[in-house]
């Protein structure tokens, strides 16, 4: 987890509440960014919000080390890594929200799987905590297959949740994720508040939703992805 998630609202509505007041440079010219999808997957370009705004990033993260071992583009990370020296840096300086109205997790046999949306009770603005390899102004990767962009922190999923699956993203309350996102928040702070974040099972809920949002990429989108089906 978190290999699929929806955002299904326009404008500039997952912004706005992070906002200081109506000149925040936030809230200017990025409304475009945020084109609604409720099959947001991997390595496709997303908004992220950075301390300095909305931006369009590639979900994923393929260092050179990486190319060179021959590893897969990472599209999470472990918040019991966070100190690792492949995270340490991100966590630093590099935290992004990543808005969002829920996310999608699977059950059962491999050609049978039985999609889950699973949103905050509250509903969205939703945010994950989000980190981003993207140096501002920095020069293209000179190293073929290297990726950079964002990646999703994630933690052991618990309590009902867990029946669903053993991890699940970071989800931060606003107060939280302006906390998160605020460059003046420390290294230790941010894994203070991301170790104190996780919530109950209780602050979510899910339900099924149709096989047709197994299928990722191509076109495959559509509101009707978050509609709870038949439990039949």
């Amino acid at each position: 987890m978190c290999g699929r998630y929806s955002r299904g609202q326009g404008d500039l509505f997952y912004v706005v509440p992070l906002a200081t007041d109506e000149n925040d440079p936030r809230l200017r010219g990025h409304a475009d960014l945020f084109r609604p999808s409720w099959n947001v997957s991997p390595g496709t370009q997303q908004p992220v919000i950075t301390p300095d705004g909305p931006r369009l990033q590639t979900w994923g993260y393929r260092p050179a080390w990486a190319v060179e071992r021959q590893q897969k583009m990472m599209i999470n990370a472990r918040l019991d890594k966070s100190s690792s020296s492949a995270w340490k840096w991100m966590w630093k300086a590099h935290r992004v929200l990543v808005p969002c109205d829920g996310y999608y997790e699977w059950t059962g046999e491999p050609g049978h799987k039985q999609p889950w949306f699973i949103q905050t009770a509250n509903g969205p603005p939703t945010y994950f905590a989000g980190l981003s390899s993207v140096r501002e102004g920095a020069p293209p990767p000179s190293t073929p297959g290297v990726v950079d962009g964002f990646v999703i922190v994630t933690d052991a999923a618990e309590g009902l949740l867990g029946d669903i699956h053993d991890r699940r993203p970071l989800v931060l309350t606003l107060d939280e994720a302006k906390v998160w996102l605020d460059p003046a928040t420390t290294y230790e702070e941010a894994v203070h508040l991301a170790n104190n974040a996780v919530k109950p099972s209780e602050a979510f809920r899910w339900h099924k939703v149709t096989p047709g949002v197994n299928r990722s990429g191509g076109g495959n989108d559509s509101p009707t992805f978050n509609d709870p089906i038949d439990n039949a």
